[in-house]
């Protein structure tokens, strides 16, 4: 049912103000706060920004919540004021990074360093930043949630000050987020150059059918802004710095919902700026958008089997697919929407069950390292079932609401003859699933002999907890159980893929949401009919979870094979020129982000006109 007019008017500001006020009280108390207490705010503060946000959710079914700040409404078609402009993708996605804060606090409780309380308040603040950019109608404040965001995110990266490896993982970030901030405020000063509008639908109404020089590169550096946030090659190489020695429920944020927010950042200028403008050119923005999206998805997979440290595997993981969920998007329409909205969801909780799970192993043993971790794990079935069963959700496995990003892209693929779409989806999933499986078969079974060590699995880190208590509570478990019952609870109900398919439709809508914003009324609008071969995309999730399984037997019982049979041997170690790349040296990350900004400029100015 929707929200009653005067409930809509009161709860927009909220998931940003609560988390706020919040992490000011824990900051400015945190002295005098006991680690019990100030863990208790800020789960209570995330359960209730949560509660918030999926109210919202209800609300928008019946209508777009457009809230003006300071009551600035639109003059004709001027608009000044700032809005949040919340329909089900925006507060589905606030919903989803308030749960997933919420079970991040509680897994940190008592058996994570809070580094003396800054902790809490700092999570707050990330959370508060990723609320506001979902829930952002303006540029500008997209750009200004996006560096609040990206604040907090480099200093619970650096939160271990004793280590090194954290204050250069979060050097790396904040320089190449920094200069990726440079990029998307620039080209927002393009288009306010052109336009004189900061309000994305203003911008879009203003824009038209233009897409001269200057729109082109306002677009190109956008977008090379959101993707580095979002980690698509060549702008990734941050993210596994950076996953490697947060602590683990940041690494739950970073990879769940943090990536994604910059392909969805993407998605929603795209939808109501761009591509309007470009008109029948958008299809060559498709192909480019396509070219990078199959490069991400293809080269993470490959680094993500080469990796020995479990955090790192993960993180390459998450960069191989946010390219398939960059693949689904570039599709365009509200069907390729739907699959991306649809695998964002089950890759979210799949990930973070993943990595709670990596944190466990992390507290109990000390070490995030695979050749270290070598049978160390074999009293820990309950760890381990979770860590396979996540491993069968990368696969896109029937049972795990992965399944719908294939389910759905296809049918949306092929009108356009794109059928190697699929081909992605199965090499990615069987890739990634099966470096979570050989892990899980070194760590958790014992099986075969020790694992190949490398330099990744040589540099680890201290544990997140300083004490050195190891025991295993209820609290570490619960989380992941979470995350995993709700990746199979989603696949599960029949009404999750009405609401996306319903979501990407007013989502792909420009006049509906010019509308929305304009006049306070969503326009009617019929969901989009959709024949899911649910049959041949769980054959395609069975197969890559079953070749995973085999290529982590491969590499498990290699010495028990032929030199020319050890395949997973064979991917484990000579991608050498593929990993020197990963060189640790800001110099280098920033030579290749100037690479992709001159790619993609090039495609768009050489391919658009």
């Amino acid at each position: 049912m929707p929200l009653s007019a005067q409930l809509a008017n009161d709860l927009p500001p909220l998931p940003l103000a609560l988390p706020l006020l919040s992490a000011a009280v824990l900051a400015g108390f945190r002295k005098r706060l006991s680690r019990a207490a100030a863990d208790s705010i800020a789960i209570a503060a995330a359960a209730a920004n949560t509660v918030i946000c999926w109210l919202l959710l209800a609300g928008a079914h019946g209508q777009t919540i457009v809230y003006w700040f300071g009551n600035w409404f639109p003059r004709g078609t001027i608009v000044l004021g700032i809005p949040f402009v919340i329909d089900m993708t925006a507060a589905a996605l606030a919903g989803l990074c308030s749960l997933l804060a919420f079970l991040a606090l509680l897994f940190s409780w008592r058996s994570s360093d809070a580094g003396s309380n800054h902790f809490q308040p700092l999570m707050l603040i990330f959370l508060a930043g990723m609320c506001g950019f979902c829930l952002s109608g303006d540029l500008f404040n997209l750009f200004v949630m996006f560096e609040l965001m990206s604040t907090a995110a480099f200093a619970l990266t650096g939160l271990k000050t004793r280590e090194p490896a954290p204050l250069q993982g979060a050097f790396n970030f904040a320089v190449t987020n920094t200069i990726a901030a440079f990029l998307v405020l620039t080209g927002i000063a393009l288009l306010y150059s052109i336009t004189g509008a900061l309000n994305m639908a203003q911008i879009g109404l203003l824009l038209q059918h233009r897409h001269d020089a200057v729109v082109l590169f306002a677009c190109a550096l956008i977008t090379c802004g959101f993707f580095t946030k979002a980690a698509v090659v060549p702008f990734h190489f941050w993210l596994a710095d950076a996953h490697a020695v947060s602590p683990t429920p940041v690494c739950v944020l970073f990879s769940s919902v943090m990536v994604e927010l910059g392909l969805y950042a993407v998605l929603r200028i795209y939808a109501v700026i761009f591509v309007p403008a470009l008109g029948a050119k958008a299809a060559v923005l498709r192909m480019i958008l396509l070219a990078f999206g199959a490069a991400t998805a293809i080269l993470g997979a490959f680094m993500c089997y080469a990796e020995h440290h479990i955090k790192r595997l993960l993180a390459f993981s998450t960069i191989s697919h946010a390219g398939l969920m960059l693949v689904a998007m570039a599709l365009g329409g509200p069907l390729a929407t739907a699959a991306f909205l649809a695998y964002l969801a089950g890759h979210a909780f799949v990930k973070a069950d993943l990595f709670f799970v990596s944190g466990i192993l992390l507290h109990r043993h000390r070490t995030a390292s695979e050749p270290a971790l070598f049978g160390q794990a074999k009293d820990q079935p309950l760890a381990a079932a979770l860590w396979f069963l996540g491993g069968l959700g990368l696969a896109a496995a029937p049972g795990f609401a992965t399944i719908f990003g294939e389910a759905l892209s296809e049918p949306a693929a092929r009108p356009l003859h794109l059928a190697w779409i699929s081909a992605v989806f199965l090499l990615s999933g069987l890739i990634t699933s099966g470096a979570v499986f050989r892990t899980g078969l070194h760590t958790f079974l014992g099986w075969g002999g020790q694992p190949i060590s490398d330099r990744s699995a040589e540099v680890d880190e201290l544990p997140d907890s300083s004490s050195e208590d190891q025991r295993l509570s209820w609290r570490l478990f619960t989380p992941p159980a979470i995350c995993l019952g709700a990746a199979v609870a989603l696949a599960l109900i029949p009404a999750f893929i009405r609401q996306a398919l319903a979501a990407a439709n007013y989502l792909w809508n420009q006049p509906g949401y010019l509308h929305a914003v304009y006049f306070r009324q969503r326009l009617p609008l019929a969901a989009p009919a959709a024949r899911l071969d649910l049959a041949a995309a769980g054959v395609h999730g069975l197969i890559a979870a079953g070749g995973g399984m085999l290529l982590a037997m491969n590499s498990v019982f290699r010495r028990r094979l032929r030199r020319h049979l050890r395949i997973g041997a064979w991917l484990e170690g000579p991608l050498t020129a593929l990993r020197l790349l990963q060189s640790g040296h800001i110099g280098d990350y920033v030579a290749w982000m100037t690479l992709g900004v001159s790619i993609l400029s090039a495609a768009f100015f050489l391919l658009l006109h």
